[in-house]
């Protein structure tokens, strides 16, 4: 097995915020392609999986690894694939403002989720404070969204596998190169997405428009490639809760976004102004009970922050 350094506290915060504005422009990336939610998925992973090859290729690593870890890592990419589809799906049906709303369930999931996996108590202030996110975002969007059932399905169900995978990965990811755990995560999404076409019309590359060519390969280098491998780096110091909260930033960033690029359906009110406060309250408050409460010497190396 690989062994790796862990980062830093501060410097894992770091890159997790850069990594959470980055995926700010997904949203904004799904609403801009005009092809549905199965093929744009689809391309999504065609694209990427061939970089992830090389970057592994280029670094010297194995694309093996232990057969029952491997079998989790495609496991966990089925979940990934349903995040995704389940993602770009409420976009399609209800747009981006319900789509990162719910979203920001990802931290109550996260506090439910996490202590099962990791075979720990339920930590009540966690819990609370995802409630609290939820809130906090609920008052960035307009009331009147007027989202579907459909849509708002969709929107949940994201939320739910994104905080699934992702507490999936908080375990399973580590002592493993982040590029070797993405391939294999990544191959079995494309796999599954590929199934999806027996009741899914495919769209041939040919019939892509050439801003939906664009839009694609900004979505799977810019906004895949680069966050997935730091996502999987941070989670070898800071816990996956802590990972979701800092993601409930997402949304302020996709919606400021949304309001720059489609004024007339997009508008912010000050439920955006008094949720983003209330976020970014919320993550500090986070970071500093976690400090707080932080063992002195083996923090890093159990990977709870």
């Amino acid at each position: 097995m690989t062994s790796k350094r862990p980062l830093s506290p501060l410097s894992a915060h770091a890159l997790l915020h850069v990594t959470v504005f980055v995926w700010g422009f997904t949203a904004i990336l799904g609403r801009l392609i005009s092809i549905s939610a199965v093929p744009l998925v689809w391309y999504r992973l065609l694209l990427v999986l061939p970089v992830m090859a090389g970057v592994l290729k280029w670094k010297g690593l194995s694309l093996r690894t232990d057969p029952k870890r491997q079998w989790v890592l495609w496991g966990i990419g089925v979940l990934v694939a349903a995040h995704w589809l389940c993602f770009y799906g409420c976009i399609k049906y209800a747009g981006v403002a319900v789509a990162v709303l719910c979203l920001s369930s990802l931290t109550f999931f996260t506090a439910l989720l996490e202590p099962l996996i990791f075979k720990r108590a339920i930590v009540v202030g966690e819990l609370l404070i995802g409630v609290a996110a939820v809130g906090g975002v609920a008052l960035i969007v307009k009331l009147e969204t007027n989202a579907t059932p459909l849509g708002l399905f969709l929107g949940l169900a994201s939320s739910f596998l994104s905080g699934l995978f992702g507490t999936l990965n908080g375990v399973w990811s580590r002592d493993e190169p982040a590029e070797r755990v993405t391939l294999h995560e990544l191959s079995s999404g494309l796999v599954v997405t590929s199934l999806a076409f027996t009741v899914w019309d495919f769209v041939p590359p040919w019939a892509l428009s050439d801003s939906d060519l664009l839009w694609l390969g900004l979505l799977a280098i810019v906004c895949t490639v680069f966050p997935w491998l730091a996502s999987l780096k941070v989670l070898e110091t800071l816990s996956p809760y802590t990972v979701a909260l800092a993601v409930t930033l997402e949304p302020v960033y996709s919606l400021v976004l949304a309001y720059i690029l489609f004024p007339d359906e997009e508008q912010l009110t000050w439920r955006f102004y008094a949720g983003a406060a209330a976020l970014l309250g919320l993550v500090l408050l986070n970071g500093w009970l976690k400090r707080l409460n932080r063992p002195p010497a083996n923090e890093a190396s159990a990977g709870a922050a």
